[in-house]
């Protein structure tokens, strides 16, 4: 459930490179219906729909006032709101997304008429309250003014028994997060009435066993929400790195003996005695060793609490009372698995597509695929291209049957395969071709499985810098540390992909063996995405024998990639 603005009405008429806030929350996560509420402006002369195309046409490579004009004539009007919801639903149907789409235009005497605002959001909370089915309700606040994210938040506290969460995105591009109340508002309001199966519902605190493997730690964060978590950890491994995944939570740690059961089942029992005996704790026994759980769990019988276990092999949440098991909630964000990993380090660029320059431009992604079909003479002009890697100078090659050239105004120009590409303003053309085109190659090949809800999340040139001991860096002194040329989730496991548009030698195995230890954790899965299928016996052998890398190699690239998903399933 959502409002629609600006933003979004710019993202449907192509003039901004995003898909804007509501079609990127709806292909980020699955939902078998959407409510989108459009403010009307009653002020407005009403358009006529084929008035309005044909004037979008004569935009089209427009300046920027002639736009401008037409914005303001068009948005907050039925024919900007019916364009509007087609394009969702045509992107929809295009991701093989199947949501039932409900459309509620909204007359406001003003874009902040709180009442009139409220008594949408609310109608439309009873709607969905009133459908005689088990549901899940999502309330989106980025989209729209504030006050219709304030509104959105308040009014969803009149329905204290449905299901529902409230998320927010901090930037464009940017994946949306869950989001809480503040403990005071759900006080004053009245908590939330409890729902019967407490397996399924929320803790008031839960703890945490905390050692050597934090995934399990941050599964249960992710699993069920809960206004504190207690990691019960030895001196040997602190719990602070969780802190980032806490949101509204407070954070608690219980530093124990991990070979003493006993230690550990009265210190635990020393934090239970002190809280209201009516509040809800879950313990989650997935990790530190076998005496810490031998201890815990008496703590928690004593405490009469629900324990609970990730398989995560299985990827399944177990109820530990009564053996009962529920789906374990997917961790779609790239940025989970690297804060959680990556000690001391920090992510200084994200790697979203749409920040490369000009990467959108058809002739460019036209280009990366020619390389593709002329890999073998591109890669024959490596060495020469690599010289001009890291400096901003002109240069001419010809060679091999190709002509490449970059000017002292950077435009570019390459003659390959019997075709000419021109480009203006293209200062790493030299690094490009020299292999970026690669990575852009690769990233295209993958996009398709986004569509398929086989991955999440993909970015390319992620990069990780080194972040002070007090949590953050000076901005104008960041150090980079790591460069990722491509990684995305399946929801369950961190993949990065090393992509080599030459030939692979030993240390890059190496190299993404020990990226994928250190910021994948056991589950995380390299993969090694090649132009050239290797004969390399040694580099071969290399690759199966450990435990997180795969090579992808040659034609088929992105089937490839899939197959090894599916085998890690």
């Amino acid at each position: 459930m959502t409002w629609y603005g600006i933003t979004d009405f710019k993202a449907s008429l192509g003039l901004d490179k995003t898909t804007g806030p509501v079609l990127s929350a709806l292909l980020e996560n699955d939902y078998t219906d959407v409510v989108i509420l459009g403010y009307t402006n009653k002020d407005k002369t009403e358009n006529k729909d084929q008035l309005f195309y044909k004037e979008l046409q004569e935009i089209v490579n427009s300046d920027w006032e002639s736009t401008k004009k037409f914005i303001d004539a068009y948005s907050n009007t039925n024919a900007a709101h019916n364009h509007f919801i087609q394009w969702i639903e045509t992107n929809l149907k295009d991701a093989s997304i199947k949501a039932d789409v409900a459309f509620s235009p909204v007359n406001l005497k003003h874009l902040n008429d709180t009442q009139a605002i409220y008594e949408a959001a609310t109608n439309s909370l009873n709607e969905v309250s009133e459908m005689k089915c088990e549901k899940e309700v999502t309330l989106y606040l980025s989209p729209g003014t504030p006050v219709m994210a304030f509104v959105w938040a308040f009014a969803a506290l009149k329905h204290p028994t449905l299901k529902k969460q409230l998320i927010a995105s901090s930037q464009p591009g940017r994946s949306p997060e869950k989001i809480a109340l503040p403990r005071e508002w759900e006080e004053w309001h009245g908590r939330q009435t409890r729902e019967k199966d407490e397996y399924s519902g929320d803790f008031d605190a839960v703890f945490h066993l905390f050692g050597e493997q934090k995934m399990p730690s941050l599964l249960g964060i992710n699993q069920f929400s809960s206004k504190a978590h207690v990691f019960v950890n030895t001196t040997q491994y602190p719990a602070d790195v969780m802190r980032k995944f806490m949101g509204n939570s407070e954070f608690y740690e219980i530093t124990i003996d991990p070979f003493d059961p006993e230690n550990v089942r009265s210190e635990i029992l020393k934090i239970v005695d002190i809280l209201p005996s009516s509040l809800r704790l879950g313990f989650n026994l997935t990790g530190g060793t076998k005496l810490m759980y031998a201890g815990a769990l008496a703590a928690c019988r004593k405490a009469n609490a629900t324990p609970f276990y990730f398989d995560i092999k299985n990827k399944r949440t177990i109820n530990l009372n009564d053996f009962t098991s529920i789906p374990t909630k997917k961790i779609n964000s790239v940025d989970d698995f690297i804060n959680l990993y990556g000690k001391n380090l920090k992510i200084s660029k994200p790697g979203y597509w749409d920040e490369i320059p000009n990467v959108n431009c058809p002739e460019r992604n036209r280009l990366t695929q020619v390389l593709w079909n002329s890999k073998n003479i591109i890669a024959r002009l490596y060495k020469d291209l690599s010289k001009f890697n890291d400096s901003v100078q002109k240069f001419e090659i010809s060679k091999q049957g190709i002509n490449i050239s970059l000017n002292e105004n950077l435009n570019a120009k390459i003659h390959i395969n019997n075709e000419q590409f021109t480009f203006d303003n293209w200062p790493d053309f030299a690094k490009y071709l020299s292999g970026g085109w690669f990575e852009e190659y690769a990233y295209l090949s993958l996009k398709p499985l986004i569509k398929s809800k086989k991955i999440k999340d993909l970015r390319i040139g992620l990069e990780l810098s080194i972040d002070d001991e007090k949590g953050y860096s000076s901005f104008y002194n960041e150090e980079l540390y790591q460069e990722l040329d491509l990684t995305f989730t399946d929801g369950n496991s961190l993949y990065i992909v090393e992509c080599k548009a030459g030939a692979i030698k030993a240390e890059h195995v190496y190299k993404l063996d020990n990226i994928i230890e250190n910021y994948g954790g056991l589950a995380g899965t390299g993969i090694i995405a090649s132009c050239f299928k290797t004969n390399n016996k040694t580099i071969n052998k290399r690759i199966s024998d450990s435990k997180h890398l795969n090579i992808a190699s040659d034609n088929n690239l992105a089937k490839k990639i899939e197959s090894i998903i599916d085998n890690k399933r």
